[in-house]
């Protein structure tokens, strides 16, 4: 798509910049009265890929293009994570305008204008590496905004971003009248904190954080009820996404025919995202020995796979957030029990998470109390199941439930926020509340560790927990630990992690449990006078010891 521009009050110089295939794929033409206009193809866009694709110079061309030449005074607005990552960009602009149709400012912000029209290119980024610098870019609108590694930004930036998604005041109309419609797109590989959030709501096509109760039509858009109507709260046709490698890319691969030996001498996984831009399936960046085939149990598939041993302790995690506020109250159990192996050979004692709470709205103390009582059974086992009377929907006795260890602090109040909820625990028949650990480190070297021997497993209808460790970011600050961010699934890791790393050890098999599983191999007339040799055993057990009747002078 070859494509050019010139200022009005400068018609001898143009900007000469043809689109590639790949970068053109997003862009489509439209009239407006008696305008030709070539837009995004949605209000929200994601262009996502490989290194070098071509992605990120190819919509800051468009918003120069379709935005600051064709209407005067139109601010756009160009993002990175940083403010040193700018310079690329910056550099790009340079390049590809001529010198003599702009005026740059490099402090105290990075600022392209325009000297014949005004328009403007102002370039952001967090100034000390947090995303609350972001916040001063919020109070202008901008009709074009273009988010660079997008992945590195949270779903709460993106929102606000998209709220300021507007004409500026300043921006004028162009010839026909018309003013600019406002886009928002980011580019990224597939790689970053955040990017479950863009994978699904761009790729996957559905709502990030679905609230309690939502539901779709066939269309795919998403509905929740509020003050009685349905009111939208996702529409799949406001997002639109494209996929891109280098080797899409012509014009780059002539100047650098190398840079493909060099991205093939990678690791496996970044291989994957750097290279062939892989959107799924790629292992996580922390917990890069994660393996769903080895770390999942479906019962539905393999009801036979776990050995159910009641005898063996029950314990909990649990990270308390503020549901609503963008955070999430995360809760798991587990225990110890025998899991056969997916290739065969004999089963071993391996921990097990079966149950998961991760409500998406606010909960309180009383209510979350309730949950965690229901949820306190055994999975359910089909009929025919070896196991089926012993554990199938029974409940289990949770031992200890490991907490948030900020929640124990106490600064007012006579009672901790933790003591509270243990009184509430307590009048249901549950454990209090136990002090989790406050080594993010050991707890998250612990968890590698166990997912590297193969020694727990996760059940399938914990799914939450099951997208959220793949996502996992190692710290760039901090190798050996996980980043924080402010993303769902850091609370549900805090959950899990707290209560993995409080575990019990496994426990030896009760003798009862061992004298019945000797009987079942026995005849009847053998298991007939076991039982009795058993119930004789049981009964000198439980009599009381009394002395024996004897003279007097032999008591002496």
């Amino acid at each position: 798509m070859p494509n050019t521009r010139k200022l009005a009050l400068e018609p001898e110089v143009r900007i000469n910049f043809k689109f590639q295939a790949s970068q053109a794929k997003l862009l489509h033409k439209i009239t407006r009265g008696a305008g030709t206009y070539v837009v995004l193809r949605a209000p929200e866009c994601l262009e996502v890929g490989g290194q070098r694709s071509g992605k990120t110079v190819g919509k800051l061309m468009h918003g120069i293009l379709e935005y600051c030449l064709r209407y005067p005074k139109c601010d756009i607005l160009v993002l990175r994570r940083t403010i040193s990552e700018l310079d690329n960009i910056v550099q790009d602009v340079r390049t590809l305008i001529p010198q003599s149709m702009y005026t740059y400012v490099a402090s105290p912000n990075k600022v392209i204008t325009f000297t014949g029209n005004g328009s403007r290119i102002v370039f952001g980024g967090c100034a000390n590496d947090v995303e609350r610098d972001i916040e001063k870019y919020l109070g202008q609108a901008y009709p074009y905004i273009q988010v660079s590694e997008c992945a590195q930004f949270s779903p709460e930036i993106w929102e606000r971003l998209a709220m300021r998604n507007l004409v500026n005041a300043a921006c004028q109309p162009d010839e026909y009248g018309n003013v600019p419609i406002p886009r928002i797109v980011g580019d990224t590989n597939p790689i970053g904190a955040h990017w479950e959030y863009y994978y699904t709501k761009f790729v996957k096509k559905q709502p990030w954080n679905k609230p309690e109760g939502a539901r779709q039509d066939r269309e795919g858009r998403w509905y929740v009820l509020e003050a009685g109507e349905m009111r939208c709260f996702y529409d799949p046709q406001n997002y639109a996404y494209n996929h891109t490698t280098i080797l899409d890319n012509k014009e780059y691969m002539k100047r650098d025919p190398g840079m493909i030996d060099r991205l093939n001498a990678m690791s496996g996984p970044m291989r994957e995202i750097f290279l062939q831009g892989r959107m799924d399936g790629v292992s996580g960046q922390f917990f890069d020995c994660w393996a769903p085939d080895y770390h999942i149990v479906d019962l539905r598939e393999d009801p036979e796979r776990i050995i159910w041993q009641p005898w063996q302790p029950v314990w909990a995690g649990q990270d308390w957030g503020v549901g609503g506020q963008g955070h999430t109250n995360a809760f798991y159990l587990f225990t110890k029990a025998l899991v056969k192996s997916a290739v065969g050979g004999d089963p071993r004692v391996k921990t097990v998470c079966f149950r998961e709470i991760a409500p998406r709205t606010s909960v309180t103390k009383d209510d979350y109390a309730d949950l965690i009582r229901n949820a306190a059974y055994y999975p359910r086992l089909p009929q025919d199941h070896p196991q089926y009377e012993l554990i199938s929907g029974k409940p289990c006795k949770v031992r200890a439930i490991y907490f948030s260890h900020e929640k124990f602090n106490r600064v007012l109040e006579a009672h901790s926020p933790a003591d509270e909820y243990s009184k509430v625990l307590r009048a249901r028949g549950l454990p209090p509340v136990s002090r989790a650990t406050r080594d993010r480190i050991g707890s998250a070297g612990y968890m590698y560790s166990e997912l590297k021997m193969g020694n727990i497993v996760i059940l399938r209808s914990c799914e939450e927990i099951i997208h959220a460790i793949p996502t996992l970011q190692r710290d760039p600050k901090q190798l050996d630990d996980v980043l924080k961010t402010n993303a769902r699934s850091d609370d549900l890791y805090d959950g899990f992690r707290l209560g993995l790393y409080g575990g019990f050890r496994d426990l030896e098999m009760p003798q009862d449990v061992r004298d019945r599983i000797e009987m079942d191999k026995m005849d009847p007339w053998q298991k007939h006078f076991r039982k009795m040799k058993l119930a004789g055993e049981q009964k000198k057990r439980t009599q009381a010891f009394t002395q024996p009747e004897a003279p007097f002078w032999q008591r002496k």
